[in-house]
């Protein structure tokens, strides 16, 4: 109950503060964001709650996006069915995709989901007659969620507010059921997990699916609202990257984690768009994000939320303290 008022609270505040601003340009960086927190969470429940790291959510993110895209391009498929396809079409394709990964572990499992998904890159870039390969693929006219037209940069923000909302609770609510805690425990210990009689393998399927299933529909809602997508945009390494850089900065293993992290280098990136250095060098950017990372680990190794707990305990126990002396002074 409380998550549910807490985030709708936040949910609340956002929809009615940003319009305020009424500019084209907020509301597209919000927008961003909100992607970023949909697809982190999605990543989170998978990397941060059940410990396997993955290097390839990309080919999740971006199959969504080609499911929802061809379904609009050439079947004219409402957005709210599209959402569902692409989620259900990654989602499907994380059964075998887990099968064959799950069976390495820790850095093996990283890379082998990094190759899987530069697989898929390539297949997406020389399969012209299906995703038009490296030209991208183009959504023009206006789409509908159910029957309802979408069409401007304020409707696109404000269904991504009620899709972060809706993510964001979903996986609160999936941590404290007996599938959260049972890949909780798979993350401190598999093998300890196992002698308790968690049947682990089922339990990361299970992780994989449902993180796989989310990031497909955040695939799904970007290639909408972006209005064309391509290989390199939606199935790049950078794509995954993200989905680990949001998480781990603000949080790892924490529902808030991926939500803050997701407002810092959203933004940040925007700052420095504006630096002519790193329009000239774009790869700068990643450069950048891991010094960041680097210090967050070094500094905050349970990212910057968990920097804001501490700092709280130690303000309220430094009061706390300071009272107790007032009254023996007394």
């Amino acid at each position: 109950m409380k998550a549910i008022l807490t985030t709708g609270i936040l949910a609340g505040l956002l929809a009615l503060v940003v319009p305020m601003f009424a500019d084209i340009h907020i509301y597209a960086v919000v927008t961003i964001v909100l992607i970023s927190i949909m697809f982190g969470q999605a990543w989170n429940l998978l990397g941060g709650f059940t410990g396997q790291i993955s290097f390839g959510h990309a080919m999740f993110f971006g199959l969504g996006a080609y499911v929802a895209m061809i379904g609009a391009v050439r079947g004219h498929m409402d957005m709210g069915l599209g959402l569902l396809l692409g989620g259900l079409s990654a989602g499907l394709y994380s059964i075998p995709i887990g099968a064959l990964i799950f069976r390495l572990r820790g850095p093996y499992f990283a890379l082998g989901s990094l190759a899987l998904a530069e697989i898929m890159r390539i297949v997406a870039a020389n399969w012209k007659s299906i995703t038009n390969g490296g030209e991208g693929m183009p959504l023009s006219g206006v789409n509908t969620m159910f029957g309802i037209p979408i069409s401007s940069k304020q409707e696109y923000f404000y269904m991504a507010v009620v899709l972060a909302a809706l993510f964001s609770l979903f996986c609160s609510y999936l941590m404290k059921s007996k599938t959260g805690y049972s890949m909780i425990a798979i993350r401190e210990n598999e093998e300890s997990a196992q002698a308790m009689g968690i049947h682990t393998p089922r339990y990361k399927s299970s992780a994989l699916f449902i993180s796989a299933f989310l990031t497909g529909s955040a695939g799904a809602f970007f290639g909408y609202y972006n209005k064309f997508i391509d290989p390199d945009m939606v199935l790049s390494t950078h794509i995954s990257t993200e989905m680990i850089f949001v998480t781990v900065i603000g949080g790892i293993g924490t529902i808030a984690g991926p939500i803050v992290g997701s407002a810092i280098l959203v933004v940040l990136q925007e700052y420095l768009k504006g630096i002519p250095t790193l329009q000239t060098y774009p790869s700068l950017y990643l450069t950048i994000y891991g010094f960041l990372l680097m210090m967050v680990i070094l500094y905050l190794p349970g990212g910057i939320v968990d920097g804001f707990k501490r700092l709280y305990r130690w303000f309220f126990a430094k009061t706390r303290h300071s009272g107790i002396g007032k009254e023996k002074t007394v």
